[in-house]
């Protein structure tokens, strides 16, 4: 419980859904960890997601195409990818589920996060600055920016 200064009202920040982004890099990891602890000490539940964009071809006339087989085997391979991810991490007592989304990733990770109802986004970043983070750019900058949903961004250990 956390007490507000000067008002004198208690206020109490209930987590109950922790949506924790995943990238499979030591950044993801160390916030799916952080997601966890959070959850294991609120009683809360963690929904590891994970988003991806599929290659396209364009074809003459503009539109663009996937092969349909090319899909299914990616998402088959990312969701058992993402499975032994969330197994790397102590997670006893947590109720942990998993999903999948394609897209952009920011854009995903916020939609995840009024779908799942989550009260907290935790997500990773690699703390890259000047022309790294310039070319590169961020998902959890902006996902900060956007998300209606409070968000915890953790900086990779170096």
């Amino acid at each position: 419980m956390q007490k507000t200064r000067g008002l004198g009202k208690n206020i109490v920040i209930k987590y109950r859904r922790i949506l924790s982004p995943v990238d499979f890099s030591k950044a993801s990891q160390h916030a799916f960890e952080t997601a966890v602890d959070l959850a294991a000490q609120l009683d809360a539940e963690v929904r590891a997601m994970h988003v991806y964009q599929l290659p396209a071809s364009t074809l003459p006339d503009g539109v663009m195409e996937t092969p349909t087989d090319l899909e299914t085997v990616l998402e088959e391979r990312l969701e058992k990818q993402l499975s032994e991810f969330v197994k790397q991490t102590a997670t006893e007592g947590v109720n942990i589920t998993t999903g999948l989304a394609e897209g952009v990733p920011y854009v995903e990770i916020t939609r995840a996060g009024k779908a799942f109802d989550a009260d907290l986004i935790v997500i990773g970043t690699h703390g890259r600055t000047g022309l790294a983070h310039l070319l590169l750019g961020s998902v959890a900058e902006r996902v900060l920016r956007i998300s209606e949903i409070p968000v915890l961004v953790v900086q990779q250990h170096h």
